[in-house]
């Protein structure tokens, strides 16, 4: 099924007020007509099973939105596909940000300390250790891309992010007897990369609300 870029963009705001109204999860894959209550205009209906009794939740949606979900099809199918994509990709820059973290303050231990550690200090290298273990599951998280035409609004800060084979988020790379100067660089560059995850991930709420 082809889907143009409008017909995607509905699909996502629709998504995102239907995982709002806590229904998301438990749509029932139903037919658009079965869905869609035509004769309360904009009201998309969603039954959930709550302790072996049926709840019905109603969710009011623009019109343009209930034209177009119609038209889609199946259209429980391809909300839930869109918000578990959309929840992937948020869930796995909130990971790889945790682990940017932890590696900057791995290595804040190191550029704080005054006077500087020298390199050959056991301690030191064991920070460094550490940083490069972190280092190691950061650029192992392949984090799939936003679907369109999100991805669209975000491509250029995406691709400047994750930047790795397969979707993967590259930091740099510091020997256990790497010199003061080079560990002060990595630190201002894993700022950079915590920033820019910021970003895409503020873009991407923002687009999908549409504001």
């Amino acid at each position: 099924m082809i889907i143009d870029g409008n017909d995607q963009r509905l699909a996502v705001t629709a998504a995102t007020q239907l995982q709002q109204a806590g229904a998301q999860q438990a749509l029932v894959p139903k037919s658009s007509s079965q869905l869609l209550n035509a004769g309360k205009g904009n009201t998309a209906e969603v039954v959930q099973a709550v302790g072996g009794d049926t709840v019905s939740i109603k969710v009011d949606l623009p019109q343009n939105t209930v034209d177009t979900l119609k038209r889609i099809g199946n259209t429980s199918d391809i909300l839930n596909a869109l918000a578990s994509n959309l929840r992937q990709t948020s869930a796995g820059l909130t990971a790889a940000n945790t682990i940017t973290e932890k590696m900057k303050t791995t290595l804040d231990v190191v550029v704080k300390n005054y006077p500087p550690y020298p390199v050959e200090d056991r301690g030191r290298m064991e920070q460094l250790m550490n940083y490069s273990s972190l280092r190691n599951q950061l650029q192992s998280m392949m984090i799939p891309a936003p679907p369109p035409p999100l991805y669209g609004k975000i491509k250029h800060m995406w691709e400047n992010l994750v930047s790795g084979q397969d979707g993967t988020i590259q930091a740099p790379s510091l020997p256990q007897d790497a010199i003061h100067s080079h560990v002060n660089a990595a630190a201002k560059q894993l700022d950079a990369i915590s920033s820019q995850i910021s970003l895409v991930q503020e873009t991407m709420t923002n687009s999908v609300l549409g504001t």
